[in-house]
């Protein structure tokens, strides 16, 4: 048995890479650190450029048996107009949620801290300013429900007019 594991482990690993095809943004943290994250951090994040089939990438250096990278611009092949247009189309979807989200993820915030105040303050409250305290966190928490439903709503009509702007009829 012991010596299944590891070809299970390297098979579960292989199977990894089809798993991992997410849209990658790369932001400053709040201590100015990196943070790689599959949202945008914020209105100005953007896209990191990857490649799309680093295995083929692979796979053409070794079929030439030479080792040598085939001579195309970063070892991606050239896109035709239909990959253009998702590429354009992901851009689209990816600045629109990200100049959505970005300051409703602020918002929420002030609200999640705003909760965070009021909680330390009902710890050492009476009964009568317990209960105001109770009832300022519930409509607070009202705001940051319909806050995350009204972003939802406009990303995806976002999304629906990108595509419709970017895919092209056959």
């Amino acid at each position: 048995m012991n010596r299944r594991l590891p070809i299970l482990a390297f098979a579960m690993l292989m199977l990894l890479p089809g798993l991992a095809a997410a849209q990658v943004y790369k932001c400053k943290g709040k201590s100015g650190e990196t943070v790689y994250s599959e949202f945008p951090c914020d209105a100005s994040a953007q896209p990191m450029k990857l490649r799309d089939d680093p295995v083929a990438a692979a796979a053409a250096t070794v079929a030439d048996g030479t080792g040598t990278p085939a001579p195309q611009e970063n070892n991606v092949s050239a896109p035709t107009t239909g990959e253009v247009d998702r590429s354009a189309e992901r851009e689209c979807v990816a600045n629109a949620t990200a100049s959505i989200y970005g300051p409703s993820n602020d918002r929420v915030a002030a609200h999640q801290q705003q909760m965070a105040m009021l909680n330390e303050q009902l710890a050492g409250a009476d009964a009568q300013h317990s209960q105001a305290l109770r009832a300022r966190m519930a409509t607070l928490r009202q705001a940051i429900t319909r806050e995350h439903a009204n972003a939802n709503t406009l990303v995806n009509a976002a999304r629906r007019r990108c595509i419709e702007q970017y895919r092209t009829t056959p």
